[in-house]
């Protein structure tokens, strides 16, 4: 394909198809972007825009001062850095005259700039509109399939339950956990007592985001009892319902190195769970696949706010940090998943009340899973319920284990729930 704004050859991204686009070309020369069978578009063809604002700040974990480069396309800056993890950061812009800019990608920026024809940047560039879609729902004689998700009355397939699910059919005895909305780390008079929640998007109508508890952006603090209760001691760090993990990566494993260093100075160690989900190649980045615009960050160790024996590694947070995630490392060697809105890997910035006085933030954190398999497990299940349910998915295409997780917001529903999920 050659480019339609220069005439130099344009090359195919190497990128699967996904549900946002088929194909990705990008031109080797002014960059201009060809993008086929976008939902809207069979071809779309964005316009020129100013250097300034057209780049996306690059994202590597390979890169301490990744966010001052701009990401030219095929893992490399503009300034031509090369890291195999890197992408266009989905959470800010490159560009505005920061001081800490990379010159030679600000020299790369404009130079590219000045490739782009004058005669050729304002509504020059053409699109293709996508051909109409015929929607089953338009036709007069539709009836809407009584198993459609997203119906808050849908009828799920009636199956007997089997004991290979991870989703458990009832909750475990209450005295399991004799204290609701708290959850301890650690042992004895040691032990971390915090409050306990699980932070998640709304699930359709089945389990709403109807900003009834705590909110942290578009997550919802949901009640433990509220969640479908999963069986604990299934997940063994291995993450076997997950498939093929995947070989260590180097580059993820240079991450993690120097934070398992300085944890064996306290006498911590990284869980085996917690290294697999952050340096296998299959899993590496699966939570940021699905996960809505949260991304894996990991930066620590941390020192806890609640006892300076304990230290904490930050892993996750959403697209806004509205929202964080800790691994939680407990000086008994207990660890655990909490959250926060705190960013603990910052010092805050002065806060004043309406007196002018000075207000101390709040150091909360909160207990959201017993692992970090757990998690994980969790947030891709309701991920991708999510994704269903907008797509209009038959509750019979349902992998098992997301139809049991579904069955227990739904009323007089129990299904069956075996093999693993699918990537």
């Amino acid at each position: 394909m050659r480019c339609d704004v220069c005439d130099h050859e344009m090359v195919k991204w190497d990128r699967p198809p996904s549900r946002w686009r088929r194909e990705l070309w990008v031109c080797t020369w002014c960059y201009a972007v060809t993008q086929i069978g976008t939902p809207d578009h069979e071809i779309s063809r964005p316009g020129h825009c100013p250097w300034e604002i057209r780049w996306e700040a690059a994202w590597t974990d390979m890169l301490p001062d990744a966010g001052r480069h701009a990401y030219g396309y095929f893992h490399k800056t503009l300034c031509g850095i090369e890291k195999p993890d890197m992408t266009g950061s989905q959470f800010g812009m490159w560009g505005g005259g920061y001081r800490d800019e990379c010159p030679d990608c600000t020299a790369a920026a404009r130079a590219i700039d000045a490739r782009w024809p004058e005669e050729r940047r304002d509504g020059f560039r053409v699109d293709v509109p996508a051909a109409p879609r015929p929607r089953p729902e338009d036709d007069p004689g539709y009836v809407r399939p009584v198993d459609e998700l997203g119906r808050p009355d849908i009828r799920l397939p009636q199956t007997l339950t089997s004991p290979k699910t991870r989703v458990l059919g009832a909750r475990p005895p209450a005295d399991a956990h004799p204290e609701d909305g708290f959850r301890r780390i650690g042992e004895g008079p040691a032990a971390v007592r915090l409050p306990a929640f699980w932070a998640g998007h709304g699930i359709g109508p089945y389990r709403p985001y109807d900003e009834q508890g705590r909110t942290f952006a578009w997550f919802q603090a949901y009640p433990l009892e509220m969640v479908p209760p999963l069986d604990e001691e299934s997940f063994v760090g291995d993450f076997a319902w997950f498939g093929d993990i995947g070989d260590p990566l180097d580059h993820r494993t240079a991450v993690t190195d120097p934070i398992a260093s300085d944890l064996a100075r306290d006498g911590l160690s990284l869980p085996a769970d917690f290294l697999a989900l952050i340096t296998r190649a299959n899993l590496h980045r699966c939570l940021d696949r699905e996960g809505g615009g949260a991304w894996t960050d990991v930066t620590g160790p941390l020192p806890s706010p609640v006892d300076p024996a304990d230290r904490m590694v930050l892993f996750f947070r959403d697209q806004q940090s509205c929202i964080m995630w800790y691994l939680y490392l407990h000086h008994s060697g207990q660890a655990a998943v909490v959250c926060s809105d705190r960013d603990f890997t910052v010092e805050p910035g002065l806060r004043y009340g309406p007196d002018g006085e000075i207000v101390l933030p709040r150091r909360e954190i909160f207990w959201t899973a017993p692992s970090v398999e757990i998690f994980a497990y969790r947030f891709l299940a309701e991920a991708r319920l999510t994704l269903a349910i907008h797509e209009k998915q038959r509750a019979g295409e349902l992998d098992p284990e997301l139809l049991a997780y579904l069955a227990h917001y739904v009323p007089s529903s129990s299904s069956e729930g075996c093999g693993r999920m699918p990537r």
